[in-house]
């Protein structure tokens, strides 16, 4: 017979020692001169500042 196996018990197999954040910016364009809008997923330790990590995810965008 099949173990029975509860929803429980598949949820705690991921647990993950991070967050994910979706963070979404605006960067103007040299070229077109327009606004883009940038998508991208950051993981975030768990314990670190979280606005330092966006920030530092921002700026290491490129120009």
């Amino acid at each position: 017979m099949a173990k029975k196996q509860t929803f429980g018990d598949k949820a705690k197999k991921g647990t993950a020692d991070f967050k994910v954040a979706k963070l979404i910016f605006s960067v103007k364009s040299e070229k077109t001169n327009a606004w883009k809008f940038v998508e991208k997923s950051v993981r975030i330790p768990n314990g670190e500042n979280e606005q330092d990590i966006l920030n530092k995810a921002i700026a290491g965008q490129g120009k």
